[in-house]
């Protein structure tokens, strides 16, 4: 406040008395507190302030020095509380700001301040609480140049409020879609329980005992009648090996025979041309009809040779019934591929003794595995054949989601593996067939036996509109 003389008019006269104006306070005489605050650089000399405030110190024993790392301490009642602080200059150059303090950093240093001003000893409890005040207690005030500095980037209102409404909106959305879509799911999807990937698989069993010997590796594939395993017994073997050596001695004997027979043949006509000039015409026609006329003759031995030909003939083809008998035997005892397939499994060795109707061996068809589960009847009579249906499947870690549809809808439970898909007589049987899978693709990604996620949509859009 001030008074300044009234000033002189010419055309009026001089009148007594004084003009109040009010101006604002110059930053210079912003209050500074004559008091000790100990600021401690980084090199551990300690430098003492008389002037400062709550912004800044004004002392200019900071002249010349390094401030940087420096640590500022206030002075308690015979303690001490400091802190790291960092004193910027000003750009006028008239004080160093304190920089980068925390609330409770600034709560303990305003107490100091307050009762330096006040004169009045601060006390303990003071203290404690302004160290103790949390951050987000504190008062904090903002200067002109943070106001500043924090509007400068804001953006404009009306743009935040739009950005604002998108966001909500856009959340708003995205909930409402994806409870949608939850909801939607459980109507218009049915879930599939104990849902497991099947194969058409045969169990083979031994047709008599003996010794099983593999002829095919596992997951080889066979065409149909393709020897997978033989079942052999050493009797059966030697026996078979003994027909096979009659079979040819004898077949090499009838050969002989008839080598000897024909031999003999072929000397007919000097016979008779030699007989023609020695014998009568009768003796003639009686060669001629093939009557010996005396022992060991041409007819005689021509009989002879005859009757061992009929006798190795016949010994040849009671060897060759047995041979055969004993063939089809061991055929009988090779086990073949009823259809084109592979051996998904063994149950014996190579090798390995086995009694008739022991199981040998799983046997699994060259056709598309397939995916099947346990609905309840209540919601298996909505199901039919052709329906979608969403298969996820985990393979080798991997988790693939994959497209079918419903081929097969029986009622009851599966007799051959019922503790695979439920116990009750309530359910109804569901297969799926993967879309775009042959039998090589369908074993390489459905593993047999695997575990799988799987809904049959029920179309109901489909239906509501007139789809197919």
């Amino acid at each position: 406040m001030t008074a300044r003389p009234e000033p002189q008019h010419d055309d009026a006269a001089q009148q007594p008395g004084m003009r109040i104006s009010h101006e604002r306070p110059a930053a210079d005489t912003e209050p500074h507190i004559i008091a000790p605050l100990i600021v401690v650089l980084a090199d551990g000399q300690r430098l003492t302030a008389r002037q400062w405030s709550l912004r800044g110190i004004r002392d200019r024993v900071l002249d010349g020095h390094a401030l940087a790392g420096a640590r500022l301490e206030i002075p308690f009642q015979g303690f001490q509380i400091g802190f790291p602080v960092e004193l910027v200059p000003a750009a006028d150059g008239s004080l160093w700001v304190f920089e980068g303090l925390t609330g409770r950093q600034r709560e303990a240093l305003g107490v100091f301040y307050r009762n330096l001003l006040t004169g009045r000893m601060a006390a303990t409890e003071e203290v404690i609480t302004a160290l103790d005040t949390p951050v987000d207690l504190v008062p904090m005030g903002e200067t002109a140049e943070e106001k500043a500095a924090g509007t400068a980037k804001a953006k404009p209102r009306r743009l935040r409020a739009a950005l604002s409404v998108t966001w909500y909106v856009g959340l708003f959305c995205m909930v409402t879609g994806l409870l949608g879509t939850i909801g939607w799911n459980y109507i218009e999807g049915v879930e599939l329980m104990h849902t497991r990937v099947i194969a058409e698989r045969l169990e083979l069993r031994a047709p008599r005992e003996g010794y099983v010997f593999q002829e095919t590796q596992l997951n080889q594939m066979q065409p149909h009648a393709g020897v997978l395993a033989r079942v052999e017994t050493p009797e059966g073997e030697e026996t078979l090996a003994d027909v096979e050596r009659r079979h040819v001695a004898l077949q090499q004997r009838v050969a002989e025979a008839r080598t000897r027979l024909a031999a003999h043949d072929r000397a007919r006509p000097d016979v008779r041309a030699m007989m023609s000039g020695l014998h009568s015409p009768i003796a003639l026609r009686r060669f001629d009809a093939g009557i010996s006329l005396r022992p060991g003759d041409y007819n005689d031995i021509r009989g002879q040779l005859e009757s061992q030909l009929r006798l190795h003939e016949t010994d040849l083809e009671r060897t060759g019934i047995d041979l055969r008998r004993l063939r089809q035997l061991q055929q009988y005892m090779h086990m073949n591929a009823p259809v084109p397939g592979f051996v998904a499994f063994w149950h014996v060795r190579d090798g390995q003794f086995v009694r008739p109707a022991d199981p040998v061996a799983i046997f699994e068809t060259d056709t598309p595995r397939l995916v099947r589960g346990l609905v309840d009847d209540r919601v298996g009579t909505m199901l039919r054949a052709g329906m979608r249906a969403g298969v996820v499947i985990t393979s080798a870690g991997v988790e693939r989601r994959l497209q079918g549809r419903v081929t097969l809808i029986e009622a009851g439970v599966d007799p051959t593996a019922p503790e695979r898909f439920g116990l009750g007589l309530n359910g109804m049987m569901v297969t799926i067939a993967v879309d775009g899978l042959d039998a090589a693709g369908a074993r390489e990604v459905l593993p047999f036996n695997s575990p799988a996620q799987v809904i049959v949509y029920r179309g109901l859009l489909q239906r509501i509109f007139g789809g197919a």
